[in-house]
């Protein structure tokens, strides 16, 4: 059986006077697929006025990549002729000539696609960049004890969020999420808890004493952690960091944020010699940073004798802090051994329970 032709099905459909309406339907979309398996894509077509004759000729439109060198005639199709270096139409056209890859890529932009016949060249933004009013921004960075969220794509900025309790983040970073708080191992102490901006700070009390790298971390940990006034702050560094250097630089204007005044108090803190460190809490005191010096000294009373027991949280310094000032009152030591402390603490408690008791005897009278 030999299938009729898309024309003839067509013609059959237009004669027949007695027709339902969905019979009719089916036979339309039959018609239409018989002709799409046969049929040729037909060139997209233009009009043009012949000069000579004046007739209305339908002419067949030049593919992308070239260009319309003449137009059609009644006896001759359309010219075309291939764009050249630097030349594209993207469109089928009859442009007299292509158009020019007007696209640059400027700061900040990388090309995509180069420039070629068939396309003006594409520009994105560079890898860290995002595209917002047809400019090229940086991707923001997520602040100290933020972490990312979702990184920054080549159209949509970085997204932040809080470091969640048990995480932190210490530096600015548009790729770094939070990280957990490292846990201290077995014999360590946590000389610092962690905070949303830094890590715990674990090590002995040998690390302490020893003004090692885990001393200095944790001087500068504690400077970092608290929050101190920017004129105390001014007065500290020209007072102790300034006046030791060149006077080229102790003369320079001292800023007036608090984030360059900390990084040049832990700059000092990580260069300063032990004896220096020892004396920090006089020097706090010095420039009224009074409550922040005995908080210092606590935590080094906490560091130096560790074998006493710990206060309770928030019950205030307990009995080991107490000892440890009244033992460097008398002796004029900043750390105890534990022999000495509990050598003189028991002369001096059983002291003081002999006048306890004689005052009793008295009052007995």
């Amino acid at each position: 059986m030999k299938l009729m032709d898309c024309q003839t099905l067509i013609n059959r459909i237009d004669n027949m006077q007695i027709i339902s309406m969905p019979l009719f339907l089916v036979l339309f979309l039959l018609s239409g697929v018989l002709c799409g398996t046969s049929a040729v894509e037909s060139v997209p077509k233009y009009e043009h006025i012949d000069p000579s004759t004046g007739e209305i000729l339908t002419c067949d439109k030049c593919p992308p990549g070239t260009h319309m060198a003449a137009h059609c005639t009644a006896t001759t199709p359309t010219k075309c002729a291939p764009c050249k270096a630097d030349h594209y139409t993207e469109l089928w056209n009859y442009l007299p000539r292509c158009l020019y890859c007007n696209n640059f890529c400027f700061d900040n932009q990388e090309v995509e696609k180069e420039c070629s016949a068939v396309n003006n060249r594409v520009c994105r933004c560079k890898e860290g960049f995002y595209k917002t009013y047809d400019f090229c921004m940086k991707h923001s960075e997520c602040g100290t004890g933020q972490g990312v969220f979702t990184r920054g794509t080549s159209q949509m900025d970085t997204v932040c969020e809080l470091c969640a309790e048990g995480y932190f983040s210490s530096s600015s970073s548009a790729l770094d999420s939070c990280v957990r708080h490292q846990e201290c191992a077995s014999g360590e102490l946590a000389l610092l808890n962690g905070t949303s901006d830094q890590d715990t700070l674990c090590g002995t009390c040998q690390n302490i004493a020893n003004g090692g790298a885990t001393s200095r971390a944790f001087f500068s940990g504690f400077f970092g952690m608290h929050r101190m006034r920017v004129a105390k702050m001014k007065k500290f560094v020209s007072r102790y960091i300034r006046s030791g250097q060149d006077r080229r630089i102790r003369d320079t204007v001292l800023p007036k944020q608090r984030g360059p005044l900390l990084d040049q108090i832990k700059a000092w803190l990580n260069e300063a010699s032990l004896e220096q460190l020892k004396k920090l809490p006089e020097m706090l005191r010095a420039t009224q940073l009074t409550v922040m010096a005995d908080k210092l000294e606590k935590r080094l009373g906490i560091a130096s004798a560790p074998w006493l027991p710990h206060h309770r949280a928030g019950r205030g310094p307990g009995f080991h802090y107490w000892l440890e000032r009244y033992y460097r009152q008398l002796y004029g030591r900043a750390t105890a051994r534990e022999e000495d402390v509990r050598e003189r603490w028991s002369f001096h408690l059983h002291k003081a329970q002999g006048l306890l008791a004689l005052n009793m005897i008295l009052r007995s009278f």
